[in-house]
């Protein structure tokens, strides 16, 4: 078996006080995450900036970062007094890595310029961009233009989950969207999963996430799930240290 992808999200995620900072993706690449996810959003004069918020706080008052340039942004500081990062000083950093990359997009414009950023660094491999669970945008509208954009590039299906446990029909999980876009992977949060809708998942050919994982016993449990020698594909976590470590003892 494969196994499972360590996902540090925004870095080292609790481990380093301040997320989405260059401290922070660098102590979990330390660490040994297989990639590193966190959100983004697009500027005024559209960069791709990582931050799960979309405004941020300048000169004492809440600005929206789509209101804001790239210079404007660099000027405000993280509590480590770092600055705010963008997806480029990202890859200026890790794109020589064997890491892989996890976006969250909450708006089709902000994907397309990871796209491009990623075809333009050949990085589109290595990239995938995730539609959170929290946006309600059709499958088809959010991705089709995307797809449209590059053929290649990985695309994550976050939901909520619950499969027949808490009443989700299968036709909700769009397996006909699924398959015309090629979306390859769900990603589910994780108390609301269940091995019936893990089995399900692999049954129909797609990659199985967990996001939201913050507790040993959570992790034991992702770590040890299987079915017909497949695996969970990927967890995300906020602890990534200690779900390396298990890994290591569980799926060695």
């Amino acid at each position: 078996m494969n196994r499972t992808i360590v996902w540090g999200h925004r870095g080292a995620g609790f481990r380093y006080p301040v997320e989405n900072s260059m401290s922070s993706f660098k102590k979990a690449t330390k660490m040994g995450v297989d990639g590193l996810k966190t959100e983004t959003q697009l500027s005024k004069d559209e960069q791709v900036i990582l931050s799960f918020s979309n405004q941020v706080n300048l000169n004492g008052s809440s600005k929206r970062i789509s209101n804001l340039n790239l210079r404007e942004i660099k000027k405000i500081k993280l509590k480590n007094n770092e600055q705010i990062l963008t997806l480029r000083d990202l890859f200026n950093e890790f794109g020589k890595s064997n890491l892989i990359f996890n976006f969250d997009v909450r708006e089709t414009p902000v994907g397309v310029k990871i796209i491009e950023i990623g075809e333009e660094l050949d990085l589109i491999d290595r990239i995938e961009i995730a539609k959170p669970a929290s946006i309600f945008t059709s499958l088809d509208d959010f991705f089709r233009p995307l797809r449209e954009k590059n053929e290649k590039v990985n695309f994550v299906n976050s939901v909520f989950g619950g499969y027949k446990k808490n009443s989700i029909a299968e036709k909700e999980l769009q397996f006909d969207v699924m398959e015309e876009l090629n979306i390859q992977v769900f990603n589910i949060q994780h108390y609301k999963s269940n091995f019936e809708l893990f089995k399900l998942i692999k049954d129909s050919g797609y990659k199985c996430y967990l996001w939201g994982v913050f507790f040993k016993h959570f992790m034991e449990k992702y770590l040890n799930m299987n079915y017909d020698d497949g695996r969970i594909d990927g967890i995300f976590t906020n602890y990534p240290d200690t779900l390396l470590k298990l890994r290591n003892e569980i799926q060695s």
